[in-house]
């Protein structure tokens, strides 16, 4: 039954009947591909407020990890393409030499949202995000969506993360 014929059928005017080849189809948008995001946050209620914020926009959270130990262990069995870290971990470790030795074995761009943005300053252009706590939802979705760009997972931008964070890690 075409179109025509359905609109008859339910007493709508055919002229008020477009036909699907004059109607002009929308192009689907590029949708970016959903990616795995590790989320490491010894605070129950910040890691869930990213967790929202990943899933917000379209990508998959892997964790919650308290600690160096399960950071690093959910790492190195999802291999995130994006990790986002506090600095201070429950176990009292450091975020960033947990990243440094994840970074050993997989590759990833990097975020770190913290109370303590200073003890990231090198001095020089990194290519690794800092957030400051208190942060703003715009602000931590801006840098997840910056890290999730094919240019922040080119292999050139996960090599200078690499060294960035090494470089974080010696000045420790």
């Amino acid at each position: 039954m075409t179109a025509i014929e359905e609109a008859a059928s339910v007493n709508i005017p055919v002229e008020d009947v477009e036909s699907p080849e004059s109607t002009p189809r929308p192009r689907p948008k590029r949708q970016q591909r959903a990616l795995d995001i590790l989320v490491i946050e010894d605070e129950s209620i910040i890691a869930k407020d990213i967790e929202f914020m990943v899933n917000d926009l379209g990508h998959r959270v892997v964790g919650p990890a308290r600690t160096h130990k399960e950071a690093l262990s959910l790492a190195l069995k999802a291999r995130p393409a994006v990790i986002v870290a506090d600095v201070r971990l429950a176990d009292g470790s450091s975020g960033i030499v947990a990243v440094d030795e994840m970074l050993k074995s997989i590759d990833a761009s990097v975020i770190f949202v913290t109370a303590a943005p200073q003890w990231l300053q090198t001095g020089e252009l990194e290519p690794v995000l800092v957030i400051p706590k208190p942060y703003s939802v715009s602000d931590v979705k801006a840098a997840i969506a910056k890290a999730t760009t094919r240019r922040a997972q080119s292999m050139e931008t996960i090599m200078a993360t690499k060294s960035a964070v090494s470089r974080l890690t010696r000045k420790q």
